[in-house]
């Protein structure tokens, strides 16, 4: 199968916004790990704008990097995600989160020790001082940002059987959802099932990583599986992507807005979950507005990233090292 330069392109691009991303969040007024003394609202907009869209675009690509790989038999697929996923992951949490974790106690004033003691009290209690329960967020929970490992090898492994037969067997169901968003502006439409997962899930499954955010990541990698298993999906696309961009920037504006509207019906329709009507239209612009940005940020690189570099095939086998390391080094 021939390669598809822009998915590897678009990763590379991802992994440097995401290092950008995570030097913001010193200076943003959120919580982190460690904060500068002077904070910035504007750092702040800019970070909540890259997080609507960021990681939803890492699993869409590693959705559509599946269409590569998916041939193989499960003993195969299953070896080689284990130890291109699991192995980092579980390295990680006992290298590389620790001094994290450190850094953070000593931030907000929290331990006062030496790293190497500060090690025997983290180490000794629960899953590093963590309760275990069933639920997808204490993977992230215990592995901060390499919680994409963990949430990636469970999709990538979940979804093998499904993604096996739209690979051998679901031509035609592909074939009616490219008919169905054929019109113009109708590749918006599949925001739809992230939509509806959002809005029966995230109110029972808050928390960042929980078993909403599993869902909609899924539903995520399954799209891009979707749209790169057809070549068609491109051209709608570079169709749609004014569409997208316009719906992108109105609510994502409308979003940003209505913090500061405080009484108003803006400010209540986009932060009063607590009115079931209202919650149902946070989720649903929520997933279409990050949906409209992926379309239109996979419309650019499908007009003008398809193509082969000498530096493409280096940067690209760097993306997941780098990813693994750099929150550490940064803090």
């Amino acid at each position: 199968m021939k390669r598809i330069y822009f998915i590897d392109w678009l990763r590379i691009l991802a992994i440097m916004m995401v290092f950008i991303f995570h030097n913001c969040r010193f200076f943003d007024t959120m919580y982190w790990h460690v904060k500068n003394g002077q904070q910035s609202e504007l750092v702040l907009m800019f970070v909540g704008f890259v997080n609507i869209w960021i990681m939803p675009l890492f699993f869409l690509l590693s959705g559509a990097a599946g269409i590569f790989g998916i041939k193989r038999s499960f003993r195969e697929y299953s070896a080689s995600k284990i130890l291109r996923l699991l192995v980092p992951y579980i390295m990680g949490v006992i290298i590389l989160i620790p001094p994290q974790k450190y850094l953070e106690a000593l931030s907000q004033h929290h331990y006062t020790g030496n790293y190497l003691s500060f090690s025997g009290v983290y180490f000794s209690g629960g899953i590093f001082n963590y309760p275990i329960g069933f639920s997808s967020a204490w993977i992230g929970v215990i592995a901060y940002h390499l919680w994409f490992l963990g949430h990636l090898l469970v999709i990538s492994l979940a979804m093998y059987p499904l993604l096996r037969y739209l690979s051998e067997k679901g031509g035609v169901i592909i074939e009616k959802i490219y008919k169905w968003v054929s019109f113009r502006g109708g590749l918006l439409l599949l925001f739809i099932p992230v939509a509806v997962i959002r809005i029966l899930l995230k109110k029972s499954f808050p928390d960042y990583t929980s078993w909403a955010d599993l869902a909609i990541f899924s539903m995520y990698f399954l799209l891009g599986f979707i749209v790169m298993k057809k070549e068609g999906f491109n051209n709608y696309f570079i169709r749609d992507r004014w569409v997208a961009l316009f719906i992108g920037i109105v609510l994502t504006a409308s979003y940003f807005l209505s913090f500061g509207m405080k009484g108003t019906l803006l400010n209540e329709i986009f932060q009063n979950n607590r009115v079931y009507g209202y919650y149902m239209f946070q989720e649903t612009m929520g997933a279409l507005a990050t949906w409209s940005w992926l379309v239109f940020i996979m419309a650019l690189g499908v007009k003008y990233l398809n193509k082969e570099s000498t530096l493409r095939k280096p940067l690209n086998e760097a993306v997941l090292p780098f990813y693994i390391l750099h929150q550490t080094v940064i803090l």
